[in-house]
């Protein structure tokens, strides 16, 4: 399964660059998003990039999904993440694509096209992460931490298969706007439709008080001379066998049971806020979600929060090296409000070495964390990673 995208890919590349040559076109090759090859005088763009994240932890690697997993004790080496992304445009830099397959696991991520030519009303349609919230929003390689929160598989509703309308309205400066209205199948990614046909619904507005806000990364790396920030507000509703999504697809979270077609109502908002400026990157969400089991006729709400901030330091010292950025987060989440100790926190900090940007660096956190959720017990522990993330091209 894995070998077939890349196999498609040659394929479609070799009889563009020969019909290319056949055709006495014009046919060029550059260097952007990650390797750009440029058809018949522009008219088509094909852009090829890979990205692998290499990794070392210890005790565990991800957060904790139930009590037993505290008592792993173990030095984890290997890659976290393997990814192949294509791109480009058809005749007009407005029709676009993006194509993303996962090497390591073989999964389908990312299958898009794209209608950009109005700013205030543009069309998607295939598979891609919800433009929800701006953690989960943000790639994986262009994050400012080593990893997202601990709230972000609680509350992200992942990738998706549908369509959204979306731009920017309102004016230049103060009153920019950019909105999101989606439908999905609501089942995940790779996921079938639901039996009873249960759509997913959802809006994310966005307030950008001073002028189009900084594309969705991490870090400041430009270090803003101007001050850029957003404030976004979110909602999504669903009905569907899951409680929760990731890159794996539709699942459960802790305590909830797998689900039959229509069993779990869910509600969510969010609310967000961001800005950079000098070096500083500051990002912050808010989560609500009610499930609403209708099988077992219960109702679970829940919240969660985190706040993160980054820093480039020789901003303020200008003898230490710029590359060098230090970070520190915290974030809790509440899994049921209507019962006693609940909470689960995770404390933060870390360190980035930019070598190329986000195309190649090196980073470093620590992490304590501390969780109520696994009844009778109170877990906590501490955990080190260590992670090397390059773009190939």
């Amino acid at each position: 399964m894995t070998n077939k995208p890349l196999i498609i890919i040659g394929f479609i590349l070799c009889s563009l660059v020969t019909f290319a040559q056949k055709e006495q076109k014009e046919f060029y090759i550059t260097k952007g998003k990650g390797y750009e090859f440029h058809f018949f005088n522009d008219t088509y763009l094909l852009q090829i990039d890979f990205r692998g994240q290499f990794r070392a932890s210890y005790p565990y690697d991800s957060f904790p999904v139930d009590g037993e997993d505290f008592n792993d004790y173990e030095t984890e080496l290997g890659i976290s993440r393997a990814r192949i992304k294509i791109g480009g445009y058809v005749l007009k830099p407005y029709y676009n694509f993006y194509f993303e397959q996962d090497i390591r696991g073989g999964n389908l991520l990312d299958f898009r096209a794209q209608l950009e030519k109005l700013p205030y009303l543009k069309l998607r349609v295939g598979q891609w992460k919800a433009r929800y919230s701006r953690e989960r929003i943000i790639s994986s390689g262009k994050q400012e931490g080593l990893e997202r929160s601990l709230i972000n598989s609680v509350f992200t509703i992942d990738r998706q298969q549908g369509i959204s309308l979306y731009g920017d309205i309102g004016k230049e400066g103060s009153q920019d706007i950019q909105y999101w209205a989606s439908v999905f199948m609501g089942t995940g990614r790779g996921g079938n439709p639901d039996q009873d046909n249960h759509l997913m619904y959802m809006l994310r507005l966005q307030y950008n008080p001073i002028g189009k806000a900084d594309a969705f990364t991490g870090s400041d790396l430009k270090r803003h001379q101007k001050f850029t920030s957003s404030i976004a507000i979110a909602g999504v509703t669903n009905t569907s066998p899951y409680t929760s999504f990731s890159t794996r697809g539709g699942g459960q979270l802790y305590g909830f049971e797998p689900g039959i077609s229509g069993q779990y109502k869910v509600d969510q908002a969010m609310f967000e806020t961001a800005f950079k400026y000098k070096g500083i990157a500051w990002q912050q969400e808010f989560h609500y979600k009610k499930i609403n089991d209708q099988v077992n006729l219960t109702i679970t709400e829940m919240i969660g929060n985190y706040f993160q901030l980054g820093y480039f330091l020789n901003e303020s010292f200008s003898k230490l090296p710029p590359q060098f950025e230090v970070f520190s987060r915290f974030a809790f989440y509440d899994a049921n409000i209507h019962s006693i100790d609940n909470m689960n926190y995770e404390y933060t900090i870390g360190c980035n070495w930019f070598f190329k940007g986000h195309k190649n660096k090196l980073t470093f956190d620590y992490s304590y964390l501390d969780y109520h959720q696994f009844h009778p017990n109170v877990y906590a522990g501490n955990r080190f990673r260590l992670q090397w993330d390059v773009s190939i091209f």
